[in-house]
């Protein structure tokens, strides 16, 4: 299929949208709600590099490119071709995404009786479109909230998960394949764990080949009381692609997230966190690996709020940059006024591997009470020379001492993955976008 002309910026995604109206779920009601969110985001536009959150981001790759619009209908995939970036997770329950369309031939279902209950979003907008309607409230005027507007403009599918109230869940794979050339995805994730619930859920963005394509996800988490969920979000563009994905969380009492980031290389790869700790005593781990290879630019950007008392947050980043790569770390914690006693850590870490790579690093705390526990701390530079004399003095070829330090820079979040088979798989996949891979994988 043809890619959609060029129109005037973002008035081009009016008649995108129109083409596929009458054939995305949720009848009147949805079709109301769609177009009042392309309307507000054409009302509001692009974010600009005068918005703090994406000064960094080449927002030219987004307004140069209207991408052919998504429709409920699943495309063919290349099973060969998935099988070989696929995660061996033994025990998962998988659901497959082609263009963040349901590929039911490639998914696996929750076994009954388990407390898990996983429904795809385009189901339930054809049968409740008033129930989800309720769910997805429509996104503010914020900057940071323009991709949401995109996606709700053209949400056609996605996945339900609801873990039920002391439920204990095995892993949940949710696999999203972009495809196609010049194809757009806007896939919806809502994942909800009742009181005391556990869970752990896999969520990977790939593209087959080298297409153009555009993914634009939107990752909606709620925890309930005490409730536990360990999230790790995998981004895998291809060199052409676009990857923006949003994670927006709130936090109940005493619940806690432990949520990792590890977004590879691509032409645009930009994962963003939005964490309310609304719950006393809530607690979130934010961590985040970054590489960036090639011209790709690669970022990861977060917001997490304390709003109420005992909450702890701890963020860790580590980017590596090589050849004519960028990283961005953008990275914000705010203690609002009635979060007394929380406490905050922010630490993030850099490593350029040439002369020509480039990571930014903004770690930032506004902290608006006084009884609080809060500290920062960001660092960028090469491989620490001493550390490499040492190596080197201990008869360790330079070569191998290279790849040791690497290694042991990323490990220092990669050891954080409460999954040891998912580690070890994460490891390879990394070291293969490394220098020096085959010294990296001996010490895998």
């Amino acid at each position: 299929m043809s890619s959609v002309p060029a129109l005037d910026g973002l008035q081009a995604y009016r008649e995108a949208q129109q083409r596929v109206a009458a054939r995305l779920p949720g009848g009147t009601l949805w079709h109301a709600v769609r177009t009042e969110a392309l309307e507000r985001l054409l009302q509001l536009g692009w974010p600009t590099a005068r918005d703090e959150s994406w000064k960094y981001v080449p927002l030219r790759l987004l307004e140069k490119r209207v991408f052919e619009a998504p429709v409920p209908e699943p495309l063919p995939v290349d099973a060969s071709a998935l099988a070989q970036q696929t995660l061996n997770l033994e025990g998962a329950s998988r659901l497959v995404f082609a263009n963040g369309i349901p590929v039911p031939a490639l998914s696996s279902a929750a076994p009954p009786g388990s407390g898990v209950r996983i429904a795809a979003l385009g189901e339930e907008l054809a049968r409740a479109p008033e129930w989800v309607r309720a769910r997805l409230p429509m996104p503010g005027d914020d900057p940071d909230e323009r991709l949401a507007l995109l996606n709700l403009a053209f949400l056609a599918d996605g996945a339900d998960v609801r873990i039920e109230a002391g439920a204990t869940s095995a892993p949940l794979y949710l696999q999203f394949v972009a495809c196609g050339n010049h194809r757009a995805s806007h896939p919806r994730i809502l994942v909800e764990l009742e009181a005391g619930a556990r869970a752990r859920v896999i969520e990977q963005h790939i593209t087959l080949g080298e297409a153009e394509t555009f993914s634009n996800s939107v990752t909606d988490i709620r925890l309930g009381p005490n409730a536990q969920l360990e999230y790790l979000v995998v981004a895998e563009p291809g060199p052409r692609s676009l990857a923006l994905g949003s994670v927006r969380a709130a936090l109940g009492t005493e619940s806690r997230l432990l949520l990792h980031r590890v977004l590879f290389t691509g032409l645009l790869n930009r994962c963003s966190l939005r964490a309310d700790l609304d719950g006393r005593g809530a607690a979130i781990d934010a961590n985040a690996l970054l590489f960036a290879a090639g011209r790709g630019h690669v970022e990861a950007h977060s917001v997490i709020r304390h709003r109420t008392t005992d909450t702890r947050s701890a963020e860790r980043f580590r980017g590596v940059a090589s050849e004519r790569g960028r990283g961005v770390f953008n990275g914000r914690i705010v203690v609002e006024p009635g979060a007394a006693r929380s406490e905050s850590q922010q630490s993030s870490r850099s490593l350029l591997l040439s002369e020509s790579a480039e990571i930014d690093s903004r770690p930032q705390l506004e902290i608006l009470h006084n009884d609080v526990k809060c500290s920062h701390g960001a660092t960028t530079g090469q491989l620490d020379p001493n550390m490499l004399f040492y190596l080197l003095s201990r008869g360790i070829d330079p070569r191998t001492a290279r790849a040791l330090l690497i290694y042991a820079f990323l490990d220092d979040v990669l050891a954080r993955l409460g999954h040891p088979q998912l580690r070890q798989q994460l490891e390879r996949r990394i070291s293969a976008t490394l220098p020096d891979q085959q010294r990296i994988e001996e010490f895998l």
